[in-house]
């Protein structure tokens, strides 16, 4: 009888066996700077820092215990707001990819690939068979990207109108800049065949 790995008891099938384990490469993506969020960002930025200046010279020149005052008191904090997303915009959005990327680990085993995250203390494992990953590519490079799946994430807009309009997007999943992409897509492309192969009806 075959006993699961530390950690993995009541998470491995019978007979499942772990082939690969690794972690993405943690390196700051400076090209991911060449982005329209980049120059959101900037626009972000520059419009709160006006907002802010303009803010701070109107409370300067009132009487800052009239209720006017009180009001005025609240305009910076929007101002606050703007800056901060116009600074993950422009630049902390990289710095957060890292950090996601530092608590990411990976996982393939002869029945699937698994990829567990704990950003901020939550834990999370989510496990993709070989049966449903309908498309497999190589991003090829030091370091490279295995995309084996996706996931469709859904988001609401609002117009002018008031009116909401949803909207989906295609999310690839996969095995991201990790140092062995090669061998490692050699393997879930052979098991991946091999299952397909197993599953497919006789004729």
């Amino acid at each position: 009888m075959s006993t699961s790995p530390s950690g993995w008891e009541g998470i491995l099938d019978q007979g499942e066996e772990i082939l690969w384990q690794g972690q993405p490469d943690d390196a700051i993506i400076w090209t991911d700077l060449i982005s329209p969020q980049t120059f959101m960002g900037l626009f972000f930025c520059g419009f709160s820092a006006f907002w802010l200046t303009g803010v701070w010279a109107i409370l300067g020149s009132m009487d800052q215990a009239g209720a006017l005052g009180l009001m005025f008191l609240l305009f910076p904090i929007v101002g606050v707001i703007f800056f901060g997303t116009g600074l993950y915009m422009l630049g902390g959005r990289l710095f957060w990819d890292v950090y996601l990327r530092q608590n990411t680990w990976y996982t393939l085993t002869t029945e699937a690939a698994y990829i567990a995250t704990a950003p901020l203390g939550k834990r999370r494992l989510k496990r993709y068979a070989y049966s449903e990953m309908s498309q497999l590519s190589l991003d090829d490079g030091q370091p490279g990207t295995i995309w084996f799946a996706e996931e469709l994430r859904s988001y609401r807009s609002h117009s002018k109108s008031g009116r909401g309009r949803t909207r989906t997007a295609r999310i690839p999943i996969g095995f991201r800049r990790i140092g062995d992409a090669r061998a490692v897509y050699r393997l879930l492309r052979d098991h991946r065949d091999q299952s397909t192969s197993a599953s497919a009806p006789t004729p």
